[in-house]
C-alpha cells in the first residue's frame, strides 16, 4: 500500500514538474511575442489603483501626480509604522515656515520590498490642517525637483514638478546607508530658497555642502542628522530587511530569464497569475494604503 502511495505521489510530483516547464516555455515566448507598448499597457493598468505607474524609459516604478495618497498627506505615523510594511529606509524631515506656512520637505531611501526607491515629498502645515497633520502641496505650490539616486553608480534619476516624486527600482535589494542621493530644488523665490537653506544648515548641512544658483538648491543626501530609531524600531528593521532579501532574490531567481523590469513583470503575470498582484503590492511603498478607506483630511 505505502509503495502505491509512493508512487502516486511520484507520478504528480513529475507531472508538476512537466507542466510547469511547459508553462515556463509558454510564459517565455509569450513575453518575447508582446511589444514594449502592450507590456506597459498591461503594468501600468495594475499599478494605477496603487497611485504608480511605469516609466518605460528608465525602466522603473514611479508614483503618479494625481496619486490617491495626496489626499491622505505625512504625518510622523507614516514613517514610525513603514518597517511594519517592510520598507526600510533612511528619512530626512527639513521643516521651515515661509508665507504664513510651515514646509516639510522630506527625502527617503532605502528598501520599498522587493525595490530600491527614493522619494522626495513637499507637504504644508497651515491653519486648515490637523495637528502634527502635513496636506500635500496643491498645484500652484509644486517644486521643480530633480534627483539621481547612486548605489557605487547611478541607479536612475527623476525629474519633474511635483509634489511627491519617487523611483523604485524593482528587484534591486539594498541597505539605506549603501545609496546616495544627489537632489536638486529650485524655488519660486529667493526668500523661500533662503529660509529652506538655513532649515538644512539647522539640520546639519554646512554651507559648503549646498551648491546654490539663484533660486536652485543642490545638495548630496547620505545619513540622515534627524532620524534615530529606538532599540526596538531597529529590530523590527531588522525582521523586516531579512524578508526583504529573501522576497527580492526569490524574484530575481524566478525572473532570471529577462534583464528588464518590465520583461520580468510581464513573465510573473504569465507564468504566476494568481500571485502576480502580490508582486506588484512589493513593489510599490505601501505605509499609506492603510489609511485609504479612512476619513479624508480637510
Amino acid at each position: 500500500m505505502k509503495y502505491f502511495i509512493l508512487a502516486i505521489v511520484l507520478v504528480v510530483v513529475i507531472t508538476v514538474i512537466v507542466i510547469y516547464f511547459i508553462r515556463k516555455r509558454w510564459a517565455i515566448k509569450k513575453v518575447k511575442c508582446l511589444t514594449d507598448e502592450e507590456k506597459f499597457i498591461s503594468l501600468d493598468a495594475a499599478l494605477n489603483p496603487f497611485g504608480f505607474a511605469f516609466d518605460l524609459n528608465c525602466d522603473i516604478v514611479v508614483s503618479r501626480n494625481d496619486a490617491w495618497q495626496r489626499n491622505f498627506g505625512y504625518m510622523d505615523l507614516y514613517d514610525k509604522k513603514a518597517p511594519f510594511f517592510n520598507m526600510v529606509f533612511d528619512a530626512e524631515p527639513i521643516c521651515f515656515d515661509y508665507d504664513g506656512k510651515e514646509y516639510r520637505i522630506e527625502f527617503w531611501k532605502g528598501q520599498y520590498g522587493i525595490t530600491t526607491g527614493a522619494e522626495v515629498g513637499v507637504y504644508i502645515h497651515d491653519c486648515n490642517c490637523p495637528k502634527d497633520f502635513y496636506r500635500a502641496a496643491c498645484d500652484d505650490e509644486r517644486l521643480d525637483i530633480s534627483f539621481v539616486l547612486n548605489k557605487k553608480c547611478n541607479l536612475f534619476c527623476r525629474c519633474d514638478k511635483s509634489w511627491w516624486l519617487t523611483g523604485f527600482d524593482v528587484g534591486n535589494f539594498s541597505k539605506p546607508k549603501e545609496l546616495k542621493m544627489d537632489i536638486c530644488i529650485r524655488f519660486p523665490n529667493s526668500q523661500m530658497q533662503l529660509n529652506f537653506v538655513n532649515a538644512l544648515i539647522k539640520n546639519g548641512y554646512s554651507e559648503c555642502q549646498l551648491n546654490i544658483c539663484d533660486n536652485k538648491v543642490c545638495f548630496e543626501y547620505c545619513c540622515p542628522n534627524y532620524y534615530k530609531p529606538n532599540k526596538m524600531h531597529f529590530i523590527i528593521k531588522c525582521l523586516a530587511q531579512i524578508m526583504n532579501y529573501i522576497n527580492t532574490h526569490m524574484y530575481m531567481f524566478f525572473t532570471r530569464y529577462f534583464n528588464r523590469t518590465i520583461d520580468k513583470l510581464t513573465y510573473t503575470r504569465f507564468m504566476f497569475p494568481c500571485v502576480y498582484n502580490f508582486i506588484i503590492r512589493l513593489c510599490v511603498p505601501r505605509r499609506k494604503i492603510k489609511c485609504r478607506n479612512k476619513k479624508k483630511f480637510n
